[in-house]
This record gives C-alpha cells, sequence and structure tokens, in this order.
C-alpha cells in the first residue's frame, strides 16, 4: 500500500507521461458509436449551471461511500492523502460538464487509467465510482429539469461518462500490459544473468560452495568437487559443510552469519581431511537470498600447495644459504684481526683503518646472516626459546648504556626511564634483548642531531609494556601498515621503503612468539614512539 500514501484514486494529468493517444479519428469514431452528438454536448453544458454548485457536495457523497468500504478506505491512510484525492477528483468532474471534448480534453483524462494501475485500484472500484457519481447528479438534475429535458439530459450525460470511462479503461489495459512486458524483459534479464553467473563460476579456477544457514551444501562448482573428496556433485549437495571439509571448524563460517563479515584464512592445511596434505587459501562471506531460506554463505577455495612448495623451498635454500656463509665470514673476521694485531707483520695506521673498516662490513655481514636464518627458524616453527622469569627493565637498561656511545656520537639524548617497581615477566632475555636493540638502533639511525630517545618500562594491568620514543622524522600514515612486514627498511627519504630489511620483521616474530604484541604510533614531522608489550608472570 506504500503508492496509496503517494497516489490517490485521480491525478492530474501532468502526472502521467502522455503515449499512445487516440487520434482525432478515433475520438470521432467513439463518440459516434456511443451516439454522442453535438446537441448532447450542449445539454451536458447547459447541465453545469445546475451541478458546479453542488461538487463539494457530491465529493461528501462519494467519499463517504469510498471510506464505508474496507477496501476502497484503504487507498486513504490519512487525512491529508483523502484531501487531494478529493480535490483532484472534483476538478476531474468540474472539467467534465463544461463541454468542448477535443483532442485536449482527451489527453486531460488519459492518465487516469494508469495511475489507477500504478495504486494497485481495480477497474470495479472506480467503475463504481462512476455510477455513484452519474446517480448523485441524476438526483441532482431530477429537482432542476422538466420531464422530457431531464431525460434527454441524463441520456447525455450517461454517454458522456460512458466516453470518458473507456479512456480510463483503455489506460489501465495499457499500463497493465506495459507492466507485464517490463516483467517478462526483467525474467529475461534474470535468467541471462544467472546464465552468465553459473557459467563464470563454472569457469573459475577456485573452488565454490554456497551454504545455506544451517551450513548445508545448496550448490558446487565443478572445480570444487575436483578439489574435495567426492566424485559427483550430487554427492555433495545436501550435506552438511563439516562432512564436506572436516578439516575446518564451523564455528567461523557460523560468525560469518552472526557478524555478517568476510572472514579469510591464508595458506591452511588439512581442509578435506587429516590426510589431506594440500594447502588452501579460503574466504567465507555471508550472501542474503530473495528466498525464505534467509542468510547464507559463500566460500571459496584456492589451492596453493604449488606456490607454498616453492616457498618453502626457497626459505631452505636460504637458510642452507646463509648457515653455510657464517664460516667463512667468521674465518675472514678471524683472519683480519690476527693481520690488525700485527701476527703477519707490522701493520700501519693507515692499513688498520682499512682492515678496521672491512671488519665492521663483515660484522653487519654476519648479523644479517644471522637474522636471516632467525627469520627462518621462527617461520618454520624451528626456533626454541629459552624462556625464564626477568626484569625487563634491566635489560632495557642494559640495551641503552650499550647504545650510549652511538647516541652521542650522533648528538642525541638518549634516556632511560627505570620503573618504580621491579614485576617478572617470562621471556627469552637474549630474543627480548634484540627487539629492544633493534627498536632504540632505528630510533637513533632515523633521529637528527639534538634529537631525543626515550626508553621507558611501565606495567599495566597484566602486561609489561616497552616503549621507544623519538623526536624524529616520524612515519606516514600510508607506510604504517608495511612497517612489520618483511623487506621493509628505514631510508633517509622517507621513514620506511621496501628494502631487504627484516628488523623489524624478526621483532615482530620475536613478541609473537612470547604472546605479545607490538605496534607502532607516529606522526609525521614530530616523531613516533614504538611499543610492545608481553604478559606479566603469574604468580
Amino acid at each position: 500500500m506504500d503508492n496509496r500514501q503517494t497516489h490517490y484514486m485521480h491525478s492530474d494529468a501532468s502526472q502521467e507521461s502522455s503515449e499512445d493517444y487516440p487520434s482525432r479519428v478515433e475520438l470521432e469514431k467513439r463518440m459516434d458509436f456511443l451516439r454522442f452528438t453535438a446537441e448532447d454536448e450542449a445539454r451536458v453544458k447547459a447541465a453545469d449551471q445546475f451541478l458546479e454548485p453542488h461538487l463539494e457536495a457530491m465529493m461528501d457523497h462519494l467519499y463517504s461511500h469510498f471510506l464505508a468500504n474496507p477496501d476502497t478506505a484503504a487507498f486513504f491512510p490519512n487525512q491529508v492523502v483523502l484531501e487531494r484525492a478529493k480535490s483532484a477528483q472534483q476538478r476531474y468532474f468540474s472539467r467534465l460538464t463544461k463541454g468542448n471534448y477535443s483532442e485536449e480534453y482527451v489527453r486531460d483524462r488519459w492518465c487516469i487509467g494508469s495511475t489507477h494501475h500504478r495504486i494497485n485500484l481495480d477497474p470495479k472500484w472506480y467503475l463504481g465510482a462512476y455510477c455513484s457519481a452519474l446517480l448523485f447528479m441524476k438526483d441532482l438534475l431530477r429537482e432542476k429539469l422538466k420531464n422530457n429535458d431531464y431525460a434527454e439530459t441524463v441520456t447525455s450525460l450517461t454517454k458522456l461518462i460512458f466516453f470518458d470511462m473507456s479512456f480510463a479503461i483503455d489506460t489501465y489495459i495499457l499500463a497493465k500490459e506495459k507492466a507485464l512486458r517490463e516483467k517478462q524483459l526483467s525474467i529475461q534479464l534474470l535468467e541471462t544473468e544467472k546464465k552468465v553467473t553459473k557459467s563464470i563460476l563454472e569457469s573459475a579456477p577456485v573452488g565454490i560452495i554456497r551454504l545455506n544457514r544451517d551450513l548445508l551444501v545448496e550448490e558446487v562448482n565443478e572445480e570444487f568437487v575436483e578439489l574435495s573428496n567426492f566424485k559427483e556433485r550430487a554427492e555433495i549437495i545436501g550435506k552438511s559443510f563439516e562432512e564436506v571439509c572436516p578439516g575446518l571448524s564451523s564455528k567461523r563460517f557460523k560468525l560469518s552469519i552472526e557478524t555478517g563479515q568476510t572472514y579469510q584464512v591464508q595458506a591452511e592445511a588439512c581442509v578435506f581431511g587429516e590426510k589431506d596434505n594440500r594447502f588452501f587459501d579460503w574466504a567465507v562471506w555471508p550472501v542474503t537470498s530473495d528466498l525464505d531460506s534467509g542468510p547464507g554463505l559463500v566460500a571459496m577455495f584456492a589451492n596453493i600447495t604449488d606456490r607454498v612448495r616453492l616457498q618453502e623451498q626457497r626459505e631452505d635454500f636460504v637458510a642452507t644459504l646463509t648457515h653455510d656463509l657464517k664460516t667463512p665470514i667468521l674465518a675472514a673476521n678471524r683472519a683480519l684481526k690476527l693481520l690488525m694485531e700485527g701476527d703477519f707483520g707490522e701493520v700501519t695506521d693507515g692499513q688498520k683503518q682499512m682492515l678496521d673498516s672491512i671488519l665492521q662490513s663483515n660484522d653487519a655481514l654476519y648479523n644479517l646472516v644471522l637474522t636471516l636464518l632467525d627469520v627462518y627458524r621462527y617461520d618454520s616453527g624451528a626456533k626454541q626459546l629459552s624462556i625464564g622469569p626477568f626484569d625487563i627493565s634491566e635489560i632495557a637498561e642494559r640495551v641503552v648504556q650499550e647504545l650510549g656511545p652511538l647516541a652521542r656520537s650522533k648528538s642525541i639524548t638518549l634516556t632511560f626511564v627505570k620503573p618504580k617497581q621491579m614485576k617478572m615477566v617470562l621471556l627469552d632475555p637474549e630474543e627480548v634483548r634484540r627487539v629492544i636493540q633493534n627498536l632504540v638502533d632505528n630510533s637513533l639511525k632515523y633521529s637528527s642531531s639534538g634529537a631525543s630517545v626515550t626508553v621507558r618500562v611501565n606495567y599495566k594491568d597484566t602486561e609489561a609494556c616497552l616503549e621507544v620514543e623519538d623526536t624524529g622524522k616520524g612515519i606516514s600514515d600510508e607506510d604504517k601498515p608495511k612497517l612489520f612486514q618483511r623487506f621493509w627498511q628505514a631510508s633517509p627519504g622517507r621513514r620506511y621503503y621496501a628494502s631487504t630489511g627484516l628488523g623489524l620483521y624478526l621483532c615482530k616474530r620475536i613478541v609473537d612468539s612470547h604472546s605479545g604484541r607490538i605496534w607502532c604510533e607516529s606522526t609525521q614531522g614530530k616523531g613516533s614512539k614504538f611499543s610492545f608489550a608481553l604478559p606479566l608472570m603469574e604468580f
């Protein structure tokens, strides 16, 4: 009934598009068939003097009849709509008895049927309205005209009303036919879209499955059948999702329905069972249906086993290569130290300076090799931590003391703020020391002369939190999400850029291995604050 609140039983011709107007010849044919002559027009026009003063009374008569019937009363949900309808219909009947029934008159009437169709007003109701109006006008004219004049005038008026009714019925039929054509076209478009969608799904190189809200399979594409442990599509339809993908928990899928959010997982194994050694990227998202079945889910599975295996081979190669590099680097460093100490003969100051530069480069290379090895161990799960209860503030203070000379050489103020009390944390001291050293070293590296770097430890609820805050260049919002990715490192121009840096990535892996969290807060041009939090030891 929504349209009934804005449209009513009759509306202005300007509200409706004018199409398929009958021609002048067609109008003349209709009038001839109804035997509506110039004399009829003259009689109706003469009766206007008696009818016009009583139009409001006729409207009250009509609408009391409409409102008494529940079906027609529903078209007037409030007083505003009712008054607008009465006003429009009063104008309609006022024009009826003014004569001059030309093409302009028809254009004014042509919208009636299509308006009725738009508001779902069936012809039986507005035919009843015409009948009530005619009966009212007959009673009124009986009082004003003599018997012979009365009969002829009523006959002429009846012909005119039937003339008007023909337009209402014609345009109602035209509007209904147009709506049917549009509906048929919509159905054809939907069927075409369905065929295209089905073709896309069937040719997609990923497995796709549709589930209802009870996680029962409604549809799958051929690629999913090939990925699964089933031979035919019919074997999958109707089964529960846990039967089809026993390696996945249904909790994550139910959560997607409840929250309306997409859930994504990368490189998950054993999707189709414990013996399934393949890896899949998969995602699930909620979808709505026009049917009464309610919301459902669509899940997509991409087999990335080859990519994972290739990555594993690459990482194994890097691990082997870096491991093999350790021995020659250590040997070269030992030889350089012997040369500098004069074991192979006297060395000049210039030669010592050159050898020291080479030694520093080798030390940097050795540290890079160790970092690569540690990244591999963390990523492969082979890293073993030596966990014990330690005071993290003591570790941080020692790191600040060690890096103090570097800070002074760059004219940077390095400060450690010690907490008032000591609390123990279960951690690997060497690994956590590595995180603190990396964060402080980064702040020193990217802070200008005269800047300050502050390291502080504080305790919040069940966590020990360490902060490294500097007054350096800061980090852009664009770069923040990339900070802890592999192969991102700082640059002089922009705080971070894609390179061979693994420091922050390794920091995150170390913190994650301690069940902690690491994050960064920064404002470009004002400095940055890197923080990580580890769980306090429970007693």
